[in-house]
């Protein structure tokens, strides 16, 4: 991106006229947000809980943060938009919005009970639940050891 200023550059040769000057900027990525035109996007984990159930999130903004309703049945992907908390016009009293992306966050480790939760939702649902891996040929062995 570039700034050009009329008349402001090196003065002309033999008494001329100055020449423009060109100002470049080079704007840095952002570690959270994405910036495009005056719309900034950013990207909020939320869990599988918050999402089915519905939820209140805290989202930060360019100038703090603002409080955005997460509906129930909300899909990973799903785009809200905030009006008017975007990058300023140049020239206008209009700021563009920012849209702020759900990504549903999936545990890595579940306790027992969690996983018992689970799979009695997945009944519920009538969603077929995934078979115990079958036990592998050390696990027997251990267990003819201990007397299983």
């Amino acid at each position: 991106m570039q700034a050009v200023i009329s008349g402001e550059g090196e003065p002309g040769v033999n008494g001329g006229p100055s020449g423009d000057l060109y100002i470049v900027f080079r704007v840095r990525k952002h570690e959270f947000f994405e910036r495009n035109g005056q719309d900034i996007f950013c990207d909020m984990p939320i869990t599988f809980v918050q999402a089915a159930l519905g939820d209140e999130i805290e989202v930060p903004t360019l100038t703090g943060r603002v409080k955005l309703k997460i509906p129930a049945g909300t899909q990973t992907g799903t785009s809200f938009r905030i009006k008017g908390i975007g990058v300023p016009a140049l020239r206008g009293k209009t700021s563009g919005d920012q849209h702020v992306r759900v990504k549903i966050v999936t545990p890595k480790k579940l306790t027992d009970q969690q996983k018992d939760l689970l799979k009695e939702f997945a009944e519920i649902s009538g969603d077929q639940i995934p078979e115990e891996q079958s036990e592998g040929f050390f696990d027997k062995v251990k267990k003819a050891f201990r007397g299983d």
